[in-house]
């Protein structure tokens, strides 16, 4: 026995129908709306915007605080550089590290390991 969907296009449902129009129909009533839902919220214990936004600027003052922080001790602190392929070239090429740091770096050479160089020679 086949039993007929309870809706289908074929049936309209004059109650559903209705209901849909009433709230798919524009309306000018913002203001109303508006009145009612800041209503809602006081009744619930929201308050106003700047309530809010002052329970909240507390903590995001102390978080932005704290990111900072982090964000500079970071940036800031030394990170041990790995060997560049030059420098090792360099040294295993000649047998001395100071040779490395006078050919393989893109910076001007430390004066002692001009010296250095100078004496191992």
């Amino acid at each position: 026995m086949r039993q007929e969907p309870l809706w289908s296009p074929d049936h309209a449902d004059p109650a559903l129908g209705a209901a849909l129009w009433a709230a798919l129909t524009p309306r000018n009533d913002t203001a109303e709306f508006v009145t009612h839902v800041l209503a809602r919220a006081e009744a619930a214990g929201v308050g106003t915007w700047r309530a809010v936004l002052g329970r909240w600027s507390r903590l995001a003052i102390a978080a932005a605080a704290v990111v900072a922080f982090l964000g500079g001790y970071l940036a800031g602190r030394e990170r041990d550089v790995a060997t560049s392929f030059d420098a090792v070239w360099v040294t295993s090429a000649t047998g001395n590290e100071s040779a490395a740091e006078l050919l393989a770096t893109h910076r001007a050479p430390d004066p002692s390991a001009l010296f250095a160089s100078m004496l191992a020679n």
